[in-house]
């Protein structure tokens, strides 16, 4: 009997010890580890393109500090750039608006006035930029536009931009370019100068495509669509 007692309490110690491991609280280090950004410390910046710019919405995070004003967290976004007198917004992203349009700003669904860029905000704020018609006398109609982008090619690489107008019924490609405000046309309107004061050097030109498509000679009378893009390229002449 005495040789079957050191077994036995082999046996209780063994039962004692897996009733421990499953009775033990797990570690902290045994936590799953939620790597998920704390928005509390954080404001949202959203571009809300609506039926003018549908495929400009976005939506983006920037970290809050204090002391953060409207101005400066929509320059710490990246997407957004203001006239030389820092009064409007100029462009977003790469897209400008011709005189027809205006980019405003709301904050926490409450439109903000240009003179209050410098309101400090608050952890969790949110920010829509948006556009709407210069003209506040059409409010509630659902416009529709064009769209007008210039690019350098591989000439200049860095020129992207996109000018965005409504739409006017019966409008042509000439319409457009003339109304933009960054292209030069020739005396007799039937040829392009410049855009963005960019002259074509010899054996360049300035291509004129709709809907990817080039022009023939006399497709600047061509009579647009709604949601028609308008595209100048900066080519060599082959």
């Amino acid at each position: 009997m005495k040789k079957t007692i050191p077994g036995y309490i082999g046996l209780c110690l063994l039962i004692l010890v897996v009733l421990t491991g499953c009775t033990r609280e797990p570690q902290p280090a045994e936590q799953p580890v939620v790597s998920e950004k704390d928005s509390a410390n954080t404001i949202t910046v959203s571009i809300d393109g609506s039926t003018f710019l549908p495929d400009a919405t976005k939506s983006i995070k920037r970290d809050f500090s204090e002391g953060l004003t409207l101005k400066k967290a929509l320059l710490n976004s990246g997407l957004v750039d203001f006239t030389a007198d820092g009064k409007r917004i100029q462009s977003v992203g790469e897209v400008s608006l011709d005189s027809s349009l205006s980019w405003a700003v709301k904050l926490n669904g409450k439109d903000i006035q240009q003179e209050n860029w410098d309101i400090e905000l608050h952890a969790k704020d949110e920010v829509t930029i948006y556009v709407k018609a210069a003209d506040s006398s059409g409010e509630g109609v659902v416009y529709q536009t064009t769209l007008l982008k210039v690019s350098g090619g591989s000439i200049k690489p860095n020129l992207k931009r996109q000018y965005a107008g409504i739409y006017v019924q019966e409008c042509t490609v000439r319409d457009v370019l003339k109304s933009s405000g960054v292209v030069r046309m020739s005396e007799n309107n039937k040829y392009v100068v410049a855009v963005e004061n960019v002259i074509p050097g010899m054996n360049e030109r300035w291509v004129i495509m709709v809907n990817d498509k080039e022009l023939m000679e006399n497709g600047l009378d061509m009579k647009l669509s709604p949601r028609d893009a308008i595209k100048l390229e900066l080519a060599k002449v082959s």
